[in-house]
């Protein structure tokens, strides 16, 4: 088939990381892939430079676009059939005028079915909906570990990237607090972009930081890693522990990476990682919905958004109980872990997408 993916494709964005992987996934099977980038080409691979295209041509097969629902209009208007859009939403009210962008794609893919259950409550036909998850390289998780300074035992990732309020690492870094001091034989890792809080949902990093290392003088050793990392699989093999305290994801795809580079997840009972992450493989930590405030929405506001915030005392209890049992815990939890992992390679997504062409 003659394919195009429009979109973002550059950057350390994730959009172009699931954009980059799917197409050379596609290229691989034997399909003509198209790349458009609308975002640059910063840190896009060698391999799939020579399918780089300035403009699509007239017409597709497949076309293929994860994008904003408002733009599949522009994305996906080179062909009339097997038009996919991807995207994700996580506070439950989509932003004004969105979703009716959902009639200029055949098909959309949301890529959890928490995320799909957003979409419906927001009036777009479960009918026309597929869930199709992000994925995983196998290969990419046999990366050698990423050289830390710490000589700390037990390594918690905290991979927070661009610091958006969504992301709650306010919560994350009390949590840690809290059950830590410089005794103990730990060290967050925390990979993060310094953002000063130019976004009105992004926090400004160093101020947050500033505030807890303020409030908690003997708190427990921290790494942070800036800057590019050019396979991410590397920070997760140089830790033990995979966390997040996030207020909702549609997806997680740090949670996806690290369980196959062996990492215990901590994550909280609720959003899309659901759909791989349960008691039986991971230590998942309680809490209550609420109203989302209207900065860590993106776009437009809505009174009636709500996310989940996990509770502190019991994330305090939950990284603790990994710390102490990690050695039992990865054991336990690889074990399932094993099994799963198959399912979500890039490959088998790739066969979910083709399986729904016509």
């Amino acid at each position: 088939m003659k394919i195009k993916w429009q979109g973002y494709l550059g950057t350390n964005h994730s959009w172009a990381i699931v954009a980059q992987n799917i197409s050379r996934n596609l290229i691989a099977a034997g399909h003509e892939v198209d790349l458009i980038s609308t975002n640059g080409t910063q840190y896009f691979p060698d391999d799939l430079k020579p399918f780089l295209k300035d403009k699509p041509e007239a017409e597709y097969d497949l076309q293929l676009s994860y994008i904003t629902l408002k733009n599949f209009v522009e994305h996906l208007r080179y062909g009339k059939k097997n038009r996919f859009g991807i995207w994700n939403y996580e506070t439950t009210v989509l932003p004004n005028g969105f979703g009716k962008g959902h009639v200029y794609c055949d098909r959309m893919l949301p890529s959890s079915e928490f995320s799909k259950r957003i979409f419906a409550n927001n009036g777009i036909p479960e009918s026309k909906m597929t869930v199709v998850p992000h994925g995983i390289d196998p290969s990419d998780a046999a990366a050698p570990p990423l050289s830390l300074k710490t000589k700390k035992t037990v390594k918690i990732c905290a991979n927070i990237a661009q610091p958006h309020i969504r992301k709650n690492f306010i919560g994350l870094l009390r949590a840690f607090g809290l059950a830590f001091t410089k005794k103990d034989d730990v060290c967050l890792v925390l990979k993060i972009v310094e953002s000063v809080g130019a976004q009105k949902w992004e926090h400004s990093f160093r101020d947050i930081y500033s505030q807890f290392e303020s409030e908690f003088r003997d708190h427990a050793e921290v790494e942070i890693v800036r800057g590019f990392i050019p396979n991410i699989y590397s920070l997760y093999n140089a830790c033990d522990i995979t966390w997040t305290m996030s207020f909702a994801e549609c997806f997680w795809m740090p949670g996806l990476e690290a369980m196959a580079c062996k990492n215990i997840i901590v994550s909280p009972r609720y959003g899309g990682q659901l759909d791989f992450l349960n008691d039986t493989n991971s230590v998942l930590i309680e809490g209550k919905e609420e109203m989302a405030p209207p900065r860590m929405q993106y776009w437009t506001q809505s009174p009636y958004a709500k996310i989940f915030r996990a509770d502190v005392d019991d994330a305090v209890d939950k990284i603790r109980h990994a710390v102490t049992n990690v050695v039992e815990l990865k054991s336990q939890f690889n074990a399932i872990n094993s099994q799963i992992i198959p399912q979500y390679t890039w490959n088998a997504v790739v066969d979910k997408i083709l399986a729904l062409a016509i």
